[in-house]
């Protein structure tokens, strides 16, 4: 039997029609979806009342408490109390043995004199040392013009005798003493053989080289001296111990290094025997601080230092730079003891050991008398024992006023400015609700973080106070008080609390559940009945209860508004199709 092959044209044609059937067909349907449009449900905009509320979380604590504490250490005597216990106003609660603060106020009183002395000391050596910096800033000025006018001399005339330049080395130990300026042309002659007129390289590079040394010399015993007290008078009187010992032995011919820096030691020494230097103001023994100024001293090559600028035509010049470095050593150190850092510490230590002396004394004073009710109430805790030692800073005793309660809850950024004392609110714990009323808002916020975004959060969706559920939100403690209640109110229980913040009698609503928020504000779709499309539209909100804000402008009453918006849509304006 013969088979019948069909033709390949023959099945592609019903194919292709009825493909164009499909898409003639999905056309039609989406035109006739889009005349349709989307369909929604619609809200007609009315006038109503909103009552604000901010809601918040507290616990239920005592109307009054008073918590009696100790800053110090001392024996109970008698404890009149137990927890639960009833008192009225002036019952003494216990009494203390305060005979060992006694002698804690008498070690007080001696740290805060020591204070004291040490403030007007450091005031004294700051104004001492203000007068030294200003006399040694004088002379610096006046060697530098010295140094300057010997610098455009010819290097011929400014040849001296050693005797001259001696004279023109030392260094003044008192900064009211006058620097020694050269003679440029002396009218004694000279008992000592005048220095060779030609200046040479070598003469030069050794007088650089011993102006180099003695300023490093120099900074590096200030540095010691530095190293070894933060007390401004000590370091003074060591300073003036050290450069008046070093120029002794220089004027009376002593260049050993070794030798002089045994006598600086054994000046130190004495000076710190007979009291000049204070050795209790010294950060380490008063012997190892000797002993590493000595060492700081013999570190100094005073023979090559007198050899370098002695050698040199340009002597006078040489002395005169040397002298200007060790005057400028002394400033620094005598500016800096005239700054007011030392002078601020020295107080702020007095200010506060007089804080602790007058705490303490207060302490003493009340806890002679006993601890006595402030007002009636109930003794609520009770830790403290006849015999026992109280401890510093720790609750003794614990008296709360149960007859009247209070919410205490905390207000965040968003709220604070709502509330105010005087405003109604409901109290809600496990038992029934009772009335209240907002009795004190604190001053200032306390506890977590700045801001919660929580609150931002919270706010745009019409509830409050989202940050006192948390630990991140810092909040203002606000008080509550409860009207009327009874025994169901328990203190430490939770409460929910609102308050009410305020009224807006007939205004225009719109439900929450209608509004679309962007970063841009809050919008709506406005239905056009001619159009049959809806448009989003821009409106300002205002006040808000838990389903409705005010709407200040862009909606008025009548206006139909989707009614619950979805956040799909694609167009600002579209058709809509309303559900029955």
């Amino acid at each position: 039997m013969a088979t019948v092959k069909k033709s390949k044209k023959k099945i592609i044609m019903p194919i292709c029609i009825i493909l164009v059937i499909a898409i003639i067909a999905s056309v039609i349907f989406g035109v006739s979806k889009a005349n349709a449009g989307e369909s929604v449900s619609l809200y007609t905009i009315a006038t109503d009342d909103i009552y604000e509320k901010v809601s918040l979380t507290g616990d239920v604590t005592a109307g009054s408490t008073k918590e009696y504490k100790v800053s110090a250490v001392a024996t109970v005597k008698e404890v009149f109390v137990n927890v639960g216990d009833s008192v009225k106003k002036g019952d003494v609660l216990a009494t203390f043995d305060t005979t060992s603060l006694d002698s804690q106020i008498n070690s007080l009183q001696v740290s805060y004199n020591d204070a004291v002395k040490g403030y007007n000391n450091s005031v004294a050596a700051q104004k001492t040392a203000a007068t030294k910096a200003s006399a040694l800033s004088d002379q610096i000025e006046e060697l530098e013009d010295i140094i300057s006018e010997l610098e455009d001399m010819p290097e011929t005339t400014r040849t001296t005798t050693k005797r001259a330049t001696t004279a023109a080395t030392q260094k003044p130990t008192n900064p009211t003493q006058k620097p020694t300026a050269p003679t440029k042309n002396p009218t004694q002659p000279s008992k000592e053989p005048e220095e060779s007129t030609e200046p040479t390289s070598r003469d030069d590079q050794s007088s650089l080289e011993s102006l180099a040394q003695i300023a490093d010399s120099l900074k590096e015993l200030n540095e010691t001296l530095t190293q070894l007290t933060d007390d401004i008078g000590a370091l003074a009187a060591m300073t003036e111990v050290i450069a008046n010992s070093i120029s002794g032995a220089i004027e009376s011919g002593q260049l050993n290094n070794e030798v002089i820096a045994q006598l600086v030691a054994k000046d130190v020494s004495k000076a710190i025997q007979d009291g000049i230097i204070d050795s209790t103001q010294l950060i380490i023994d008063s012997g190892v601080a000797v002993e590493m100024i000595e060492k700081a001293v013999a570190g100094i090559d005073f023979e090559g230092i007198a050899a370098g600028v002695a050698s040199t035509p340009n002597a006078a010049l040489a002395s005169s730079q040397i002298q200007l470095v060790a005057l400028q050593a002394q400033y620094a150190i005598y500016s800096a003891q005239a700054d007011d850092t030392i002078v601020n510490a020295q107080k702020t230590a007095m200010n506060t050991s007089k804080k602790a002396l007058d705490v303490l004394k207060n302490e003493r004073e009340a806890m002679s008398e006993g601890w006595v009710a402030a007002f009636d109430g109930t003794i609520t805790a009770v830790d403290i024992t006849a015999g026992a030692s109280t401890t510093a800073f720790a609750t003794g005793i614990t008296l709360e006023n149960l007859d009247s309660m209070t919410a205490t809850v905390s207000l965040s950024e968003y709220d604070v400015h709502k509330v105010r004392v005087g405003m109604a609110a409901k109290v809600t714990t496990a038992f029934g609700t009772y009335d209240g009323e907002v009795t004190s808002i604190a001053p200032t916020a306390t506890g977590g973080s700045s801001t919660s975004i929580l609150d931002s959060v919270g706010s745009m969706a019409g509830i409050s106070g989202l940050s006192s559920l948390t630990q991140s939100g810092a909040g203002v403690e606000c008080k509550v008080t409860i009207k009327d209640t009874d025994e169901n109110i328990i203190v430490g229980f939770d409460a929910n609390v609102e308050i009410e913040t305020g009224e807006h009698l007939g205004v225009v609503v719109v439900p929450i559940e209608s509004i679309k928020l962007d970063k841009d504000g809050s919008y709506v779709y406005i239905y056009n009945e001619e159009e049959q499309t809806v448009t989003k539209t821009k409106i300002e909100t205002g006040a808000v209860s838990s389903s409705a804000y005010e709407v200040k402008s862009g909606l008025k009453a009548g206006d139909k508004v989707i009614s619950a918006p979805s956040s799909t849509y694609e167009d600002d304006t579209f058709k809509v199709k309303i559900k029955k």
